[in-house]
């Protein structure tokens, strides 16, 4: 019987990986047939079964092996899109940090342009306070807004998700703190 090495070593190769699960009896079986190169006969002899039942054996345990296999291959491609993520999360939040350290942001910009979908309610505050640009918007210090009447949890995190929107957290200062503490 010829033999051909690269299949050898693939074998030794799956036999190794299937320890881990397959149970002695399955293990030993593959071990008989693949490496030893022993026929079904041969390996029924040594467990006392026949040919049939250790072909069988052999069937539910290379489907055991391939699955283990398959699940494994899934598991390095979504290692790989991971990392992708990461890589691509990791530029944009780069090109976001630039964004912030040069802002060229227009002042002048009117509110009712944004694309961001204001509540009734914070247009409404808008409104009452007669803002109608992002400059004027930005020289109200931020505690003040919780001063409004009005102005509560809701509306606070509206004008969070609002500046972050826009990217224009560098007009207000103390934003970082101000969007963590609770009102009161």
């Amino acid at each position: 019987m010829l033999t051909n090495p690269l299949i050898d070593r693939t074998n030794r190769f799956y036999i190794e990986i299937s320890k881990k699960v397959l149970s002695e009896k399955e293990h030993d079986i593959l071990q008989k047939l693949l490496i030893e190169k022993k026929t079904l006969t041969e390996v029924g002899d040594n467990y006392g079964i026949n040919s049939e039942s250790v072909r069988r054996m052999y069937e539910r345990t290379f489907e055991k092996v391939k699955s283990v296999t398959e699940v494994l291959a899934d598991i390095d491609f979504y290692k790989e899109k991971l990392e992708q993520l990461k890589h691509d999360f990791e530029y944009e939040s780069g090109r976001i940090k630039k964004r912030r350290i040069t802002p060229d942001t227009d002042l002048n910009k009117l509110l009712y342009d944004s694309h961001f979908p204001f509540s009734k309610r914070m247009y409404n505050i808008i409104e009452s306070l007669g803002i109608s640009t992002i400059g004027e918007l930005a020289v109200i210090p931020l505690k003040d807004f919780q001063c409004l009447r009005g102005f509560k949890g809701k509306c606070k995190k509206e004008l969070i998700a609002f500046i972050e929107f826009e990217n224009i957290e560098h007009l207000f200062k103390g934003f970082s703190v101000w969007k963590t503490v609770p009102i009161k």
